[in-house]
């Protein structure tokens, strides 16, 4: 009878703490920014501005010549083949923006500043700060693991965090097959991504992967109760002016602008009416122009769609330079935070030099397998820059 009398006690003291230590474990919650804070961010923006407006005019001869520059660099490229467009900001003032050659050879539709491209992996700057955007509104917390939002997950994926999927650290393979995907299913998608063996312990390294952004948008689904790219449009495109961009075959997209994609001299066709499946959510696929791409910029330094503290988790470093959706480099002692994308026919690469007040956006639809072109014109257009100060 004692052992028995033991063993009822045990489970009668397992009742009871189990709901209290439930109860005592970190629940997501909404993180808001008091009126007196607030007031503080806005003097000190406004202060800000006025620094920049000044050093813009300050600077005004050396923007003229530093235009002229990058008018030359990239006519050079254009004889080397580039076909895309490109915007170059530096104080708060567009030193080049233009297109080159041509958006559809066919119909010899020039590339111009507000052509769509399709930006590739840098979409996954994007899947990020959707996350953060739901973490700040305390619908789910970095440190939260897979198990949270797939109980089915296998037993090896569900102590994953979101942070080590938005920083590439999770452990999850690179490679996948078309088997893996059910284009129509999201559940069926991830149970296929999550069969495939880790290729380490979860946050032991860095391992570029899109299987982290495709399982991420699945999240911000759960998370956030509606499609990824209805959560996206709402609260982070639209909330940050970005009004001509979307994701492929959007309705509010206008093909007739869309830049065709051109890859070893092949058309790849429109971005604008490829089907948009859970074999792009995340991690690619989404269409944008320069400009568009500049104001989301903008919308980093000066608005509050995300709040500082999501800022700086954005751009915290976990290993090997990479983030939480971008790549953060140091290049003669300046902070360039960036992503680069590449999907069929279209190459893109994206920079900030918040340190110089600086940015650039570089979108091609044309592009050769093995070309690293993007890269070329990236490292160019960031000497230059931070050669003026």
């Amino acid at each position: 009878m004692a052992p028995t009398r033991f063993v009822i006690a045990i489970c009668l003291l397992a009742a009871i703490l189990v709901p209290t230590l439930a109860k005592d474990e970190p629940k997501a919650e909404p993180r808001k920014t008091s009126k007196a804070d607030q007031r503080k961010i806005d003097s000190e923006r406004t202060a800000r501005r006025k620094e920049r407006e000044q050093r813009a005019k300050a600077n005004a001869k050396a923007h003229e010549a530093l235009t002229k520059k990058l008018e030359t660099l990239m006519d050079g490229y254009k004889e080397r083949g580039f076909s895309g467009s490109v915007l170059v900001a530096k104080d708060g003032k567009a030193l080049l923006n233009k297109g080159y050659a041509f958006a559809d050879r066919d119909a010899k539709r020039a590339n111009a500043p507000d052509a769509l491209f399709d930006i590739g992996s840098v979409t996954k700057t994007f899947t990020a700060a959707g996350v953060l955007r739901l973490e700040q509104d305390g619908k789910l917390r970095l440190d939260d693991t897979l198990g949270k939002f797939f109980p089915s997950a296998p037993a090896d994926k569900k102590p994953i965090t979101l942070t080590q999927l938005l920083s590439h650290t999770s452990g999850l393979s690179r490679m996948y097959d078309s088997e893996h995907f059910d284009f129509e299913s999201r559940d069926n998608t991830v149970k296929g991504l999550l069969s495939i063996p880790l290729i380490g312990k979860p946050g032991e390294k860095h391992e570029y992967s899109n299987t982290n952004y495709f399982i991420a948008a699945a999240v911000i689904e759960i998370a956030s109760g509606e499609s990824y790219e209805n959560y996206m449009q709402k609260n982070i495109l639209e909330s940050t002016g970005m009004k001509d961009s979307g994701f492929c075959s959007g309705e509010k997209l206008d093909d007739k602008r869309s830049a065709m994609r051109y890859e070893d001299g092949q058309n790849r066709g429109s971005v604008t009416d490829w089907p948009f499946t859970w074999g792009q959510k995340g991690c690619g696929y989404m269409v944008s122009t320069v400009e568009d791409m500049w104001r989301f910029s903008e919308a980093i330094e000066w608005s509050d769609f995300l709040d500082a503290k999501a800022k700086e988790l954005w751009f915290n470093v976990q290993k090997e330079s990479y983030a939480l959706g971008w790549t953060v480099l140091e290049i003669e002692g300046k902070k360039m935070q960036c992503h680069a994308g590449a999907a069929p026919g279209a190459r893109a690469y994206f920079a900030r030099l918040p340190e110089i007040d600086a940015m650039f956006i570089l979108l091609l639809n044309s592009c050769e397998q093995g070309s690293l072109l993007e890269f070329d014109v990236a490292r160019e257009i960031s000497a230059l820059l931070r050669a003026q100060e």
